[in-house]
């Protein structure tokens, strides 16, 4: 999921976990796997706390586990890319667009590819959800930052139809319209979140696309390092 950027993070000496969270589940469950996670580390480890680094959803889940779990006291910083802490335009779009009918079909089908990946217990629709404006607007509500953990976030930027190909292309193209500047999945103003560090594109028609920005795809962009 993350390319080659964990090798270069270890490379350069850092120690390297993933949150192993599921990919589509309720914040509450994937919160609290993660948390699970954060614990395991801090036994092996020995250490006291843990800079989290969260993708997409990812991050909701960290911002929850961190708030209404307790793990904030494990937690030091939390670095959040792409997370759409103000929710995807892209859901709410789909949700009343697509019939319902078609969405459970679809859920259907994530689902059991999704448990044969290791996923216990994925629950696209509710996943889905969960990234609706009115949702993250609840969300954001509930759940307040805590003292003692530095929140930053960064994004990124396509700069055309053809920076990412399906279903990026077309999410650009739709969100382009609606929010501007996005990723292909996240607007950059929904990825803002504490102190906003970076806005990352290229001079080119490229871009930086959601999955670019954790070398999703392993490949060399011009004017863009993942790894870096």
């Amino acid at each position: 999921y993350w390319g080659r950027i964990s090798k270069e993070l270890l490379r350069n000496g850092a120690v390297v976990y993933y949150g192993n969270q599921q990919s589509a589940a309720p914040m509450a469950i994937s919160g609290a796997e993660l948390k699970s996670q954060i614990l395991s580390i801090l036994e092996k480890e020995q250490c006291d706390k843990v800079n989290i680094i969260a993708h997409s959803k990812g991050g909701l889940d960290a911002r929850y586990a961190i708030s209404c779990l307790g793990a904030a006291p494990y937690v030091a910083s939390l670095t959040t890319v792409g997370t759409p802490h103000l929710g995807c335009s892209l859901v709410d779009i789909a949700i009343k667009k697509i019939p319902n009918s078609l969405i459970r079909f679809l859920a259907k089908g994530y689902n059991a590819m999704y448990k044969k990946l290791g996923d216990t217990e994925p629950d696209f629709q509710c996943g889905i959800n969960d990234l609706t404006k009115k949702q993250c607007a609840l969300f954001n509500e509930e759940v307040i930052d805590q003292e003692g953990v530095l929140y930053s976030s960064v994004a990124s930027k396509m700069s055309s139809f053809f920076s990412a190909d399906f279903p990026l292309n077309v999410g650009y193209a739709i969100l382009r319209r609606t929010d501007g500047d996005n990723d292909g999945f996240v607007s950059v103003e929904s990825s803002k979140w504490g102190h906003f560090r970076e806005i990352f594109e290229t001079k080119s028609n490229r871009g930086v696309s959601h999955g670019d920005m954790i070398d999703l795809t392993r490949k060399n962009i011009k004017g863009f390092d993942a790894c870096e």
